[in-house]
């Protein structure tokens, strides 16, 4: 669906935890607002946390008006990010 990073331009930090960084963004091609939460992969001597793939895995199975849509993910080199729907309030 998004396909590249390069597509997204990030607007805001929105917050920062423990597994990665969460930005407000702008699909640059349809202008639609997403949350984009970068996942380091470079710390990882063994590829993806298996908290990401979990997280992935039920997210993708999920649908439910309570419980935010996951778009899509992009893979980079060092990097993973999970495109999410953008919600005003967490």
């Amino acid at each position: 669906m998004y396909g590249k990073i390069e597509h997204i331009q990030k607007i805001e930090q929105l917050g920062e935890g423990a597994y990665g960084v969460v930005h407000k963004g702008i699909n640059t091609q349809t202008k639609e607002i997403i949350a984009l939460k970068k996942i380091k992969l470079e710390t990882q001597s063994e590829g993806v946390p298996s908290t990401t793939i979990r997280e992935i895995s039920v997210l993708r199975e999920i649908d439910h008006r309570n419980v935010v849509q996951l778009k899509d993910v992009i893979m980079c080199p060092t990097k993973m990010y999970l495109v999410f729907e953008y919600l005003e309030l967490d």
